[in-house]
């Protein structure tokens, strides 16, 4: 388990905060607290009352949501330097989305009070919690397109690629990629048979793109991945 300083750390060089500048960073992890989730343990659910952020520094974070007559199901999943939460900040509505945790995990809990005194103070610093949902925005509009990708190995590519985190670009430290879920959530997602979820990710692995274990699945090529979507 990683100590708060290091917490820091993680969240100050991926994700949103790296984006801010550096007094706004401070301003915000000075008031954060450190908080440890173990597997399958919720950090909120959909319809949940209005309350702060979180920062995931360690683990991994299932996304739930439930916009329609169905649901929640699971939609995505976040990596290291993701944060969640200010749409209910900004809007003092229930949450829209669940998060719970796919294995152990350690969060930045930033609380809704702590929020309200920094933008008390600067009320322009809204604009640098909207660049939260931007991001937000950006990933469900990239969703959007990848599901509108005629033939299915792609379609079911490029999801895996933005449950990694890697639909546009790798990681810096060039490391295989785990990401927790199983093919029932892969044939949902890319809306395709369980069947041809089989088979993809037994061609992926053929290939040596990929490593699977049970309900776990390496990304060990983006790069080569992300060629297949330019084919």
């Amino acid at each position: 388990m990683l100590d708060l300083e290091a917490a820091r750390k993680i969240v100050s060089a991926n994700g949103w905060l790296s984006w801010t500048p550096p007094a706004f960073q401070q301003e915000v992890l000075d008031r954060c607290r450190l908080q440890n989730f173990k597997a399958g343990q919720a950090i909120y659910n959909v319809g949940d009352p209005p309350g702060g952020m979180y920062g995931l520094v360690a683990g991994g974070l299932g996304i739930a949501i439930a916009p329609g007559e169905r649901g929640p199901y699971f939609a995505h999943l976040a990596r290291p330097g993701t944060w969640f939460g200010e749409a209910a900040a900004i809007t003092r509505q229930p949450r829209l989305i669940g998060l719970s945790a796919t294995r152990d995990a350690q969060l930045l809990h930033l609380p809704l009070a702590q929020i309200d005194e920094i933008t008390t103070r600067n009320p322009a610093a809204w604009r640098l919690f909207a660049l939260v949902l931007v991001g937000h925005v950006e990933m469900a509009i990239g969703a959007c397109d990848d599901l509108m990708l005629r033939d299915h190995v792609k379609r079911c590519v490029a999801t895996l690629l933005r449950l990694a985190g890697c639909r546009r670009a790798s990681p810096a430290d060039l490391a295989p990629v785990e990401i927790e879920f199983t093919q029932e959530d892969l044939a949902s997602l890319a809306n395709v048979a369980r069947t041809t979820v089989g088979s993809v990710l037994r061609q992926l692995e053929t290939l040596g793109h990929i490593e699977q274990s049970y309900r776990r699945i390496r990304l060990l090529s983006p790069e080569a991945l992300r060629a297949m979507l330019r084919d």
